[in-house]
């Protein structure tokens, strides 16, 4: 019998902390989702928790002491492993993976293993995307010391726009500076937009590299994707997430001018 591997979906945001826990069972099988919890209200306390695992569901849940993405993890981890009716979970030794969703990779091209040069290459990319980065760097950080045993891997939101032709990603400025200071259009939503062309190439049944589509990915952030043979043509996005469309937080594109009114 093939020896079962559990992984850990991370997903850090600057208020709260989202994770899944799957199985797997050998190279070749499709995760089995077992838990998913969430720790909000990072923020504006008091945190609250929304946690579910075969028959057991918690929303809402109002939990103290808990102020930071790191603190969240950690209790998140103490619940799944404490929780009697998830028998497959019994030690935090037993996680093998932790893969985590982080915004901006800058030239990362797909899903990088976490060693010391990667995070550090990480750390210089926060300012570019600081809601985000900062928060999954902390809990890559929370990963390592409280799961030692465990591999982490950052899945990027930019890598799915590696494929934007040159034309596309390159600003008309100085090629010199703009390659010097790597600025140029990157893209985000990334995970969210394989997600969709995978999603919608399945529903109309084709593959995803016959799948055309112009994808809108609406939230606190927004920004729209043209996707032409299930790869990404064009992201409204750019160096940052601050361009394109408005969000919460972002402004979207604005007329450079406007700023000396």
């Amino acid at each position: 019998m093939d020896k079962m591997s559990l992984i850990l979906s991370i997903n850090a945001g600057s208020s709260s902390v989202k994770v899944s826990v799957y199985s797997v069972s050998s190279s070749t099988s499709s995760p089995n989702q077992l838990a998913e919890a969430e720790v909000s209200g990072l923020t504006a306390p008091p945190a609250k928790l929304k946690y579910s695992a075969g028959a057991t569901s918690i929303k809402g849940q109002e939990i103290q002491d808990i102020n930071s993405q790191e603190v969240a993890f950690e209790y998140t981890l103490n619940h799944l492993t404490k929780d009697e009716s998830l028998s497959e979970i019994t030690t935090r030794d037993q996680f093998t993976h932790a893969c985590h969703r982080v915004v901006h990779g800058g030239d990362y091209p797909g899903a990088h293993i976490i060693d010391d040069d990667t995070y550090h290459h990480l750390e210089d990319l926060t300012e570019l995307a600081p809601l985000h980065n900062a928060s999954a760097l902390a809990i890559v950080k929370a990963c390592m010391k409280l799961l030692p045993k465990a591999k982490n891997i950052a899945y990027f939101d930019s890598s799915f726009h590696a494929s934007m032709p040159d034309a596309v990603k390159t600003y008309p400025i100085d090629p010199r500076v703009a390659q010097k200071n790597k600025l140029r259009k990157y893209g985000f939503h990334g995970i969210s937009y394989a997600f969709i062309t995978r999603s919608v190439a399945e529903y109309i049944n084709k593959d995803t590299s016959e799948t055309s589509i112009i994808a809108l990915h609406l939230g606190s952030g927004a920004s729209a994707c043209a996707i032409r043979d299930g790869k990404s043509l064009d992201n409204s996005m750019g160096l940052t997430p601050l361009a394109g469309l408005p969000g919460a937080t972002r402004s979207g594109d604005v007329d450079p001018r406007s700023a000396l009114e």
